[in-house]
């Protein structure tokens, strides 16, 4: 299903001139900043219904025993 989907998505995909988007490092910035920025730049790559209806973003709650 997830391969039709894409599919779709892409015969839908409104942008039709893809933008080069550089990933920033987190750098202690806010979570909800970093996750705004990363939902912007895909929204700039990918607009399509499938979007709009079933695409979002997730926040790992795992803790890493060597990380902050």
């Amino acid at each position: 299903i997830t391969f039709v989907l894409d599919g779709i998505h892409e015969d839908l995909n409104r942008v039709k001139k893809k933008p080069y988007v550089e990933t920033k490092d987190y750098d202690g910035r806010p979570d909800f900043v970093v996750a705004k920025e990363s939902w912007q730049n895909h929204l700039s790559r990918n607009q399509s219904i499938i979007v709009d209806l079933m695409h979002g973003q997730y926040k790992s709650t795992l803790k890493c025993p060597n990380c902050q």
